[in-house]
């Protein structure tokens, strides 16, 4: 008997469509991805391909966009970048996503100006706190100033997420008065460093000495052994004196923070 080609392809095509976890491929393109970012995700619509780095990757022929995201931490609310695909199957495509440089601009006092000065160019983004994105600064600087205060500048930088914070200084604190002024208020910040730890380690040690009377009031109960009552005594009488040394920190940061 002859079988003619067209139902031996239909035949064998039959046999492959019917085995387990072989199916006909589809059409697909292969996408490219140029970014400045190559730890984003990457989504061919919803679906994740991978890291931007994993470049290129084949995806179906009809997917409508392709999407990345990025994953730093720093840049959580950076919002994703997507470009619409148009491709035919079989074809070789590159697609360009680039993120904008985004730069947070923080002064103390809040409320000052943000200008940024592009060689001649000079334009007010906002007031401080702000967040500015750009394509990309050449020759720049952020300027930030307030009435009554001394103008202060930063250089900008190139990570996708950057953060700038700008202390200015009223015009009354000249001289040696203001450089006193500065060094009063960082050692007085040891004196919260301090006060913090203090009231940290005391509360571990409070609450170890807490647990081992516990567990040997425990074992008094348990063997009515007379000659652990004492141990259990010592053992909360540390934990109350660690108690105590917490609580004396934990006043002072209250009293520091209200006289600020």
């Amino acid at each position: 008997m002859k079988f003619s080609s067209r139902l031996i392809m239909t035949l064998w095509g039959g046999l492959f469509a019917a085995l387990p976890g072989v199916s006909m491929a589809q059409p697909q393109v292969l996408v490219h991805i140029e970014t400045n970012d190559v730890s984003a995700a990457t989504y061919a619509d919803s679906t994740y391909l991978g890291l931007a780095s994993g470049s290129p990757y084949w995806v179906d022929h009809d997917v409508g966009f392709i999407r990345l995201s990025t994953l730093r931490a720093a840049a959580w609310s950076m919002p994703p970048l997507s470009e619409q695909l148009i491709a035919r199957p079989g074809d070789t495509v590159r697609v360009t996503l680039n993120f904008p440089t985004y730069h947070r601009i923080e002064s103390y006092p809040f409320g000052a100006e943000a200008w940024l000065q592009e060689g001649s160019e000079r334009r007010l983004l906002g007031l401080t706190p702000i967040v500015f994105a750009s394509p990309g600064i050449r020759d720049g600087m952020f300027h930030i100033e307030m009435e009554g205060y001394a103008p202060g500048a930063v250089m900008p930088r190139y990570d996708l997420w950057n953060r700038y914070e700008v202390s200015l200084t009223a015009l009354s604190e000249t001289g040696d008065a203001a450089g006193i002024s500065r060094r009063v208020r960082r050692d007085r910040a040891w004196i919260d460093w301090g006060a913090a730890t203090l009231a940290m380690i005391a509360g571990a040690v409070a609450v170890h000495y807490k647990f081992q009377a516990d567990r040997i009031n425990d074992d008094y109960l348990a063997t009515g052994d007379p000659s652990l009552r004492p141990r259990v005594a010592r053992l909360d009488d540390r934990s109350g004196i660690a108690l105590g040394v917490m609580q004396a920190g934990l006043v002072t940061l209250a009293v520091r923070f209200a006289l600020k």
